[in-house]
């Protein structure tokens, strides 16, 4: 027995250091009296009978502490790989695991520049393809990125995440083009009328507390004809009269009147968000034409420049006539005072 213990050690080393651990135990077939079991592979099936009798530990067992080991292994072997190609990837200057990508890191202000398109110079637009004929359009200095005013404007009202990514995050749009404190800031050419409104808008408390104090002011302006409506109402015939309907939900137990109240306040508070959102799509629709008559033009295109050259010409023309006119009329008037 002992010698059987010591052979069997010495082929388990000599196995390990082969580099075939992985195979060491395979299942055996199925042999007389429905016995299976796992045995070393290699190994006589002979040395089973020298040890006499069944093995010592189930095979059922065996079996499942066998597949728990390769199911530890191949876990093992997926972490390995996935931390080779990591490792490739980070020596790449790319890392999966980091969720901002250095592009966003590497942004810088820019400036801009602002066009109209026309028909004779039309302008693509990052978000719907072609802009709008007599819309102003703005893109980063020196590119022609374009993308129009009011889309950019609705766009970082709406979703700004979405607003670097149309330029692959090469530009920090928002800091630089809608931050007052920045160098290229549209803020700083915005009316009063505008400005204001983009300081509701920016602040969202603000355009709350603001239609919470219209419709506090609304309704005290009103309340002496809401008092006539609930006098009426609280003293009607036709209220009174439909008692045995509602007089179960008077004299109900608590539960049921905190449930009702907290369904009516679900109402409530979802038609005031419907009316929140509606005001603020409004408010920036609104927000959207001022900074179309705000912000000024950087370019003009050679035709537009023709066009206005041409116009102050026919104007200075249309001068000089009016004078010659005049002059005219004032010498028949001293012709006739002659006279």
């Amino acid at each position: 027995m002992k010698l059987y213990c010591s052979s069997l050690a010495l082929l388990c080393l000599a196995m390990e250091a082969e580099g075939r651990v992985s195979r060491l135990f395979q299942k055996a077939p199925e042999r007389g009296g429905g016995r299976s079991a796992f045995l070393p592979q290699g190994l006589p099936f002979a040395m089973e009978e020298l040890r006499g009798g069944s093995t010592a530990i189930a095979s059922e067992d065996f079996e499942a502490a066998a597949i728990s080991q390769y199911r530890v292994q191949q876990q093992l072997l997926l972490q390995a790989r996935s931390l080779a190609l990591r490792q490739v990837l980070i020596s790449r200057g790319l890392d999966g695991l980091q969720f901002t990508t250095t592009e966003t890191e590497t942004a810088k202000p820019t400036d801009w520049d602002c066009a109209v398109a026309t028909p004779e110079s039309p302008k693509s637009c990052l978000y719907s393809f072609d802009a709008q004929l007599g819309h102003k359009v703005v893109a980063p200095k020196d590119t022609t990125d374009w993308i129009t005013l009011s889309a950019l404007n609705r766009l970082r009202r709406t979703d700004p995440s979405k607003v670097e990514p149309l330029w692959h995050s090469k530009f920090s749009i928002l800091r630089a083009w809608f931050n007052p404190n920045s160098s290229h800031s549209l803020y700083s050419y915005l009316s009063p009328r505008a400005a204001l409104l983009s300081f509701v808008l920016d602040a969202p408390m603000a355009l709350g507390i603001s239609m919470a104090l219209t419709i506090t002011f609304l309704f005290l302006l009103t309340f002496p004809v809401w008092e006539v409506l609930m006098t009426n109402l609280l003293t009607s015939s036709m209220l009174w009269l439909q008692w045995p309907n509602w007089a179960r939900f008077v004299h109900a137990a608590f539960p049921l009147k905190l449930l009702l109240g907290q369904m009516a306040w679900k109402a409530i508070a979802g038609a005031l968000g419907q009316l929140h959102s509606r005001v603020r799509n409004d408010l920036i629709e609104l927000e959207c034409q001022l900074w179309e008559d705000c912000i000024p033009r950087t370019i003009i295109e050679k035709s537009e420049q023709e066009v206005d050259d041409g116009n102050e010409e026919e104007e200075l023309e249309d001068i000089f006539d009016d004078d010659d006119d005049d002059n005219n009329d004032y010498e028949s008037d001293d012709f006739d005072d002659e006279e």
